[in-house]
């Protein structure tokens, strides 16, 4: 296996394995509603993102577009590039949960702040019955 791709696949599993531990620092954020750090946070991952974009440009590269990146470590014979490998794709999945809890937890504090929004200033308009039974504006 080329040397150069060896380092890359080192290179993605650090980067992975910070990624997974910024999600995780937001997820603590994000309950602990810390707002001030979430922005700092968001321009750690926008970064973070960004170096993980310019060592997956590297490594499409280096393999040729023929090639599976499973297929490649599938024949290397290095047991350490493997267990990098299988540590990346178990990784992403673990990334993938965590945003989309991060994502899920974010959601549900906007809907909460905005019912309270909504209780604290209730609409201005009267509500009238319509011809239906329903109250129109």
């Amino acid at each position: 296996m080329n040397p150069e791709l060896k380092v890359i696949i080192y290179e993605e599993r650090k980067l992975f394995n910070k990624l997974l531990d910024l999600l995780d620092e937001q997820h603590d954020y994000i309950v602990n509603k810390e707002v001030t750090k979430m922005d700092k946070i968001a321009k750690d991952l926008e970064n973070l993102a960004r170096e993980i974009a310019k060592i997956e440009i590297q490594r499409r590269e280096i393999t040729s577009s023929d090639v599976s990146m499973s297929s490649l470590i599938e024949n290397c014979e290095d047991e350490k590039i493997k267990e990098a490998y299988n540590e990346i794709t178990s990784n992403i999945k673990m990334i993938e949960l965590q945003k989309e809890t991060n994502q899920t937890l974010l959601k549900q504090r906007l809907f909460f702040t905005k019912k309270m929004m909504n209780v604290i200033k209730p609409n201005q308009g009267i509500g009238t019955y319509n011809a239906h039974g329903q109250v129109g504006k």
